[in-house]
């Protein structure tokens, strides 16, 4: 009898097991999730969710069909689309997804290209049905705030749509549909830049009236504050010059009618005394009763002034 060698017999052996274990195992990796199939059936308990490495029935009896289970980022190619206010808008939109009942993906959908295929088209559907509901406004703004607001409101209009059937019909979760561009038709791009203009024109109008009339408010109540300002001073000054006329007259009153006129000298040089006591620069006009002081004595001084001094008064020391 022939003998067999003996590494190849080993190898054999290692390939024959390694078939073996491959037919009958699979491995479920953390970011998957399995459906196993047993003879064309398949429910609740044949999902696999957790990682690991399970046994199987060997092929034809059993199958397992493994599928991502993270987020995917689905485009849908740009159309165009007709606003509510009879204007053209080309838009594309995004989808996030992801496969959230295995089962029920399994039997309805079966792979992850049929599934784009599916959305793509469920998506474009319910665009056309949200946005034909909107106004151009709401898709092109120059205000940023108010466009974002419209381009949120949108979005949510599309899941709420959208989102409830076709997780109940094909297993998919969709987490979010969103406006991934909008631009405008080359024949409507020029109307709506015109429209744009007139409306800006008519905001700077308005807000130039709005300043022309806050303006003569202004000017009205400075105007009142003005008056009131110089009503209450001349009030005042007339109430100042009544106190002091009062204080002079009852200040003359007391001098004879000769001294009266030297006195009131007097009176002026004591206030130039007292003003230029801090070294003041002074500037007269010269038809002022202080100014005439400097040039004429107060009164006509006699012919002759007597040249004996009067007797001094003896000391009492």
């Amino acid at each position: 009898m022939k003998k067999v060698p003996i590494p190849p017999l080993i190898v054999a052996v290692i390939v024959v097991a390694a078939l073996v274990t491959y037919a009958v195992t699979f491995q479920v990796r953390f970011s998957q999730v399995a459906v196993r199939v047993l003879l064309g059936n398949a429910d609740e308990s044949s999902v696999i969710r957790d990682p690991g490495l399970y046994a199987k029935w060997p092929w034809p009896i059993e199958t397992v069909v493994k599928y991502d289970k993270r987020f995917k980022v689905l485009d849908t190619p740009e159309s165009e689309i007709k606003t509510a206010d009879g204007k053209n808008v080309i838009v594309g939109c995004f989808a996030i997804w992801r496969i959230a009942q295995p089962l029920e993906f399994k039997i309805a959908v079966e792979t992850e290209r049929r599934a784009a295929e599916l959305l793509r088209a469920r998506i474009n559907e319910t665009r056309s049905a949200i946005m034909g509901k909107h106004d151009m406004s709401e898709f092109v703004s120059l205000d940023a705030e108010q466009l974002e607001s419209s381009h949120e409101g949108i979005e949510r209009e599309m899941l709420t749509l959208a989102g409830p059937a076709i997780l109940d019909e094909w297993g998919i979760e969709v987490v979010r549909i969103g406006v991934r561009r909008i631009s405008l038709p080359e024949e409507v791009s020029q109307k709506v830049f015109e429209s744009m203009i007139q409306e800006r024109e008519a905001l700077a109008a308005r807000y130039r009236e709005e300043g022309a009339a806050l303006a003569e408010t202004i000017k009205a109540e400075a105007e009142s504050a003005k008056h009131q300002i110089l009503a209450f001073a001349q009030s005042k000054a007339q109430e100042i010059e009544s106190k002091g006329t009062r204080a002079a007259t009852r200040i003359l009153a007391q001098i004879d009618k000769e001294d009266t006129p030297f006195f009131i000298w007097l009176r002026r040089l004591d206030a130039l005394k007292a003003v230029l006591q801090e070294r003041t620069t002074i500037f007269f006009d010269s038809k002022t009763e202080l100014f005439k002081d400097f040039v004429r004595p107060p009164a006509e001084l006699p012919a002759e002034l007597p040249m004996e001094l009067p007797p001094e008064a003896p000391d009492q020391g």
